[in-house]
Formats: structure tokens, sequence, C-alpha cells
């Protein structure tokens, strides 16, 4: 059948095949091509020895950075959010969108190309045709679908983006798949033939019964039906692919099986792959195991922290990992049969791998009851306790792709609550090149990065003291960094915006921004204990609030309970002009009262430029542990945030942001608005902006 001619000049059924293939593999081979430019591009980079190594040296990397720019612009850029009836929908970027849109115009043209549909002696030869491009995406879907990756390995890109991509392809296998059921039942409706075929052709059988399973799994793989239990639509899930390929590979005609082989090869190298790795990573027979006579390489301890999350710590993993990267994890002591993805908390010179995880629902709820029945309760000795509070956990992984932040001039790094856990491990790497070029150890630079710019959202400020520790300690080794080389920039700002808390009235208290390492001018004005004035060198204002750790409060109750806050109609801040309305809501969502002290921040600088903002709150201090990072109350202004580091990048910039789907928007708007403001690469001399939106698919 496939080498029939459909009439008209048209191709054979296979032709089409290798048609449709010839596309979608120059698509990969283009970001191939983009990707080892961009290895080669940090490689470069990292070997300048140059003041500006970020920026493009030669003609071609000029004219590549103008087409990076150009197609960044547009496939960046994402429609504003909507809500309807409560619920808000978040669109996804014109570049994701353009290449799904281009596959299903492709899939639809090679579907009736050079066939009449008004012509009713043609409908059998568009089923035929349909049905031969329908079967030759499964493949695709596959080769997308997979941890071990192979277009993620060519393209730089990890799976989990590729994921969004399987999902649409899919559903683009459903339109070819119902358009070709859809003109054989057409063909038979002439003659009132359908159910008698459905009930005594076993090939019609077959195909109707492949088509259900597949409308099945489309279903069910729509998000909100995956949110309901994702455990309960993986398993689901791998049933029902099963039966879609049975089905299928009864229905195709032999010459096409080979398309259903394709794909069973691809699960089985992929299931093959996977499980010799993790077999390798969690079998303490291939390392050194600190417990003897223990089958499994690794134990991890569970510790509660403030708002619901967990740290699970593992020390000494048989696996290297980068910044950024993933693991699924598994604990069947606790959680049997069940393994999720969580981020790498650390980075590997701690020798231990860090997991912050938020207690939701199943298996993270049993983490952190876990945690906190054994922390610090039990009666018996020490030793005791610590080995009643580890459990043998195994580790898939790691998984995630980003480009290496080392390589870029300047860097920006966006985070909403659990976000931290993504960004901090990217900071404290560069940090920690940094503190390598520091010691000499090598001719070679090891990162061209000159300044960091550092955000973090919160709600209650007891999430402080997840990273408190790492923070006072980027601190401590960015100034023994300038000590080792003060003739070289290594610049870090870092903010904090606390979004609700049960206080939530702004401080102004002395904040050192460890940009240019002196502290800030702040002018407090209080009726009832006169003017305070303070004089310092920098003329930027910083207006900041010392949280309190370890607390607990009805405000965090409410928070935890219902999985978010009570409490969200805090103002945004302009960190330069510090603005802020006195809109200002209590956790019960009322206005704060007025007849507080009042607080103005100011900078040197007086003029209509710098306006002075009053603020009606009151102000309570209880310690001094993040002395060194400016604290608001309310939430950024990303794009004022970006351009700021835009303006004095001698380089390509870096956005990474990692957070709820309204802050990935705001982000990634910014970065188009700017880029295109500045007209990046374009004459003007401004500098390329890369982005990274970190989400578990899209």
């Amino acid at each position: 059948m496939a080498h029939m001619s459909m009439g008209d000049d048209a191709p054979d059924l296979f032709h089409l095949q290798r048609m449709y293939w010839a596309v979608v593999g120059s698509v990969i081979a283009a970001a191939t091509v983009v990707n080892i430019l961009n290895r080669y591009l940090a490689y470069q980079r990292l070997r300048d020895t140059t003041l500006t190594p970020s920026k493009p040296k030669s003609l071609f990397f000029n004219i590549y950075a103008t087409v990076t720019a150009i197609v960044r612009e547009a496939s960046y850029a994402t429609l504003p959010p909507r809500s309807v009836r409560g619920y808000t929908f978040h669109f996804t970027p014109l570049g994701p969108v353009s290449l799904i849109l281009a596959n299903l115009v492709i899939v639809l043209v090679l579907c009736f190309y050079k066939l009449d549909t008004a012509d009713r002696w043609k409908w059998e030869d568009v089923g035929y045709q349909t049905g031969f491009i329908a079967i030759c995406q499964l493949p695709l879907i596959f080769l997308l679908a997979g941890r071990t990756n192979i277009i993620g390995l060519l393209s730089g890109t990890s799976y989990n983006r590729l994921n969004w991509f399987h999902r649409w392809i899919a559903r683009t296998l459903w339109l070819t798949a119902t358009i070709h059921m859809g003109f054989w039942f057409r063909n038979w409706a002439q003659y009132d033939y359908i159910i008698y075929q459905l009930r005594n052709d076993p090939l019609t059988k077959r195909g109707f019964s492949a088509w259900c399973i597949l409308t099945a799994i489309v279903l069910s793989s729509m998000a909100p039906v995956r949110r309901l239990s994702y455990e309960f639509f993986v398993l689901q899930h791998l049933v029902l692919f099963v039966g879609f390929l049975v089905a299928v590979w009864l229905h195709a005609p032999a010459e096409v099986k080979v398309w259903v082989w394709i794909p069973i090869g691809l699960v089985v190298f992929d299931r093959v792959a996977r499980y010799a790795w993790a077999t390798y990573a969690n079998l303490s027979v291939f390392h050194r195991s600190p417990t003897k006579h223990a089958l499994w390489a690794h134990r991890a301890t569970f510790t509660p922290l403030p708002g619901n999350v967990t740290r699970v710590t593992i020390e000494n993993p048989t696996v290297g990992w980068k910044a950024g990267q993933h693991v699924f994890l598994t604990c069947h002591s606790l959680v049997p049969l069940q393994s999720h993805p969580f981020t790498i908390a650390s980075i590997p010179s701690d020798g231990k791998m860090e997991f912050l995880i938020r207690a939701e629902k199943g298996g993270t709820r049993r983490f952190f009851r876990f945690a906190s029945k054994y922390h610090g309760i039990l009666g018996s000795s020490e030793k005791d306790a610590a080995e009643e509070k580890t459990r043998t956990v195994l580790i898939d992984g790691p998984y995630g792709a980003i480009r290496p932040l080392r390589q870029f001039d300047s860097v920006v790094l966006l985070a909403g609550g659990m976000g931290v856990t993504y960004i901090m491990p990217c900071l404290r790497d560069i940090v920690a090149g940094w503190k390598e070029s520091g010691r000499g150890e090598s001719t070679a630079r090891t990162t061209a990065t000159k300044r960091i710019r550092v955000v973090w959202v919160v709600k209650p400020r007891s999430q402080f003291s997840w990273f408190e520790r790492e923070l006072q300690t980027v601190h401590s080794e960015v100034k023994q960094c300038r000590r080792d080389q003060p003739d070289i920039t290594r610049e870090i700002e870092m903010s904090v915006y606390v979004t609700c808390d049960e206080m939530l009235e702004p401080v102004v208290q002395q904040a050192v921004c460890l940009q240019s390492g002196e502290p800030t001018e702040t002018r407090v004005e209080n009726p009832a204990e006169g003017t305070e004035k303070a004089r310092h060198k920098d003329d930027a204002s910083v207006h900041s609030i010392t949280p309190s750790h370890h607390t607990s409060s009805p405000m965090e109750d409410c928070c935890q309970a219902g999985g978010g806050c009570c409490c969200c109609c805090v103002d945004t801040v302009d960190e330069d002009q510090i603005q802020i309305t006195n809109k200002i809501c209590t956790c019960s969502g009322h206005v704060a009262p007025t007849d507080t002290p009042k607080v103005v921040v100011d900078s040197t600088e007086t003029g209509p430029e710098k306006p002075t903002t009053e603020i009606e709150s009151s102000f309570q201090s209880s310690d001094e542990g993040l002395e060194n990072i400016s604290i608001f109350t309310g939430r950024p202004k990303p794009r004022h945030i970006i351009r700021k580091v835009l303006e004095q990048a001698e380089g390509e910039s870096a956005v990474v942001v990692c957070g709820p789907a309204g802050l990935s928007d705001e982000v990634r708007r910014s970065v188009v608005y700017l880029s295109d403001e500045r007209a990046v690469h374009k004459g003007t001399g401004a500098q390329g902006v890369y982005l990274h939106v970190e989400r578990f698919g899209w």
C-alpha cells in the first residue's frame, strides 16, 4: 500500500514519511549546531584574558550575537496572564508555540498533499495518507519523553523542557489519527457501513481501540488531571501507552510496523540506561561505603525547617552534579514505590547532597512528619538518635541542563519561595569560581562573571533560616576574593522581599550592599524619638527590615495550612526610589493602622529625581543575622532590577528565574522589553541577555 500512487502525481506514502523526518532531523541538527557554538563560546570566554571576555571578539560572533538577540526577543515573548473566574491562565512563550505550530502545519500539509478532499472518491486515499503520517510521528513522541534523552543530549536541553513538546506532539498525533479515522468513517457513511465495520472488521476494531486509548492518554495528560494525583497519573500513563502500542501494532500494515518497533526500542534504551546508572549509583559494592556490610550506598537525614519544609541531606553521595540539576529521590521506607524530582540545593564542594522539600501532600508530607517526629525528642543516646533519623534513599540522576553561568559578565538570579533551592547553588557556584581564581591554581580563567544580583521573594520571614548560613558564607567569600584580587571587579548585591508576614511593617536599618562594600545613608524620622542621621559614603538608599528567625506565628500557620497565604495585597517596591504606598496589609487582609511612627528613607542626593517616600509603619528589630542583605516589605519590580544590571554589563548577561508562574512571566516580559528597548546587538553597543526560566515543564 505504501508504494501505491494516490494519483495526481502524489508521491508514495513512504516518501511522505521521509519528508516529515527530513524536517524533524533538520530542526534537531540546527539545535545541535547552536549547542556546539554555545559550548565553544563558554570555552572561549573562560580562556579570554581581556577585560571583557563575554563580549563578541570577531565578525562571525558579532553576527551570531545579533541573530541570537533577534531570535530571543521573539521566542521569549509571551502574553500577559488572564484571569477567568478566579483562575489565572499563563501562556507559553512564542518560541515553543512556534515550533509546535510549525510541526502542526507540516503534518497537515503532508496529510492532504495533492489530495482533493471535496472529491468523494479521494476520501479513502486521505484515510490511507493520514494514517501513514500519523504512525511515523510515534518515534518523535518517545524521543521527547525519556529522561535519557538523545535530543536533549544533542541540543543541550533538559528532558523536563522537552516533555512539554512531547505532550503537544502527542496531541498533534491525536488530531492526525482523528482525521485518519474521520475520513474512513466519512467514506463508509455514504453506504451506512460504519457500524458494520466496527462490529465485523478486526482491523477497524483495532484501529478504533487505538484511537480510544490515545484519546484517554491525551485527556489524562491535561495539567488539571495530572495535578489531582501525580502518582496515579504516572501509573495509568504507563499502562495506557503500552496498550496503545499493542493496538497500533495490530492495526498497522506490515510494511509500517517499523514505526512501532522504534518507540519500543527507545523505551527499552531509556529504561536500561537509567536502571544501569541507578544500580551503579546506589549499590555500595561499586563505592566505598562508610557503613560496613551495607547494601545501599546512601542514607539520608531528615530535618524539619520553618514553613513545613524538610531538609534532606545525603552525606558523601556517589554521583557528581552541577549547579541547577535535580535528581529523582526514592525512600521506600517512608514513601513506598514513589520517586519524585527535587532540586539539589548544595554544590559538589560541600561533600553532601541537600534538598529542601516543602510538605504539600502525599510523600512530601510524610517526609516532614518523619523529620518532625524525630527532631530533638528522642530519649535514647545521640548515636541511636542519629541512626533513627536516617533512612536509606535511592537517587536517579542527576538531570537538568543550563548554560554555564560563569561565562556571563553579569548574572541576575530571581527566586520566589522554594525557587531559592535552584538559584542558591547557581550563586554559590559562581562565587566558588571567584575563589578558585583568587587562589591562582591555574592560568585559565574559572569565571568571567563580574556582577551578581540576587532577589529572593518570600512570604513569612522565617524562610530566611533556610539559607542564612549559605548567604553569610557567600558574603565572607566575596570579601576574601576582593582582598585577594582588589584590581578585579567582584560585585554582588542581594535583596529579600517579604510579601506576607504577621507584622508586614517595614523597618529602616543600615544595610550593607555587597556591591560597594560601604553602608548606605539612611535617615529615620520618628516624632516620638526625634531625628537620627547617619551619614555614609554611598549615594544609594536601601530600605530594609530585619527578620526574626525560628519563630512561629498565627500568620505562618495560616499560610502553611492553606498552602498559600491569607495576605497578598502588598504593593511593589522600587529599590531605587523606595516607592511603597501606605496600603500595607496585615494577615487578616486589613490595612495596617496609620498611627504608627513615620519612617522616611532618603538618599544623600536631594532633588526632584529622588523623592522622599513616607511609609506608615512600626519598627521592631530582633536579630542581626542578615545585616548584609537588603530586606524589603513588598514585591519587587523585576524590570527595574534587571535594567540596572544591564546598564553596567560589559558583555552578555544572564537572567535566571525560578518561582511561581506570575514571577516567571513578569521576568520573561521584562527581558523582552529591555532587549528591545536597548536594541541589543543592533548598533547601540548593548550586549545580549540570556534568559533561563526554571520550571518543571512549562
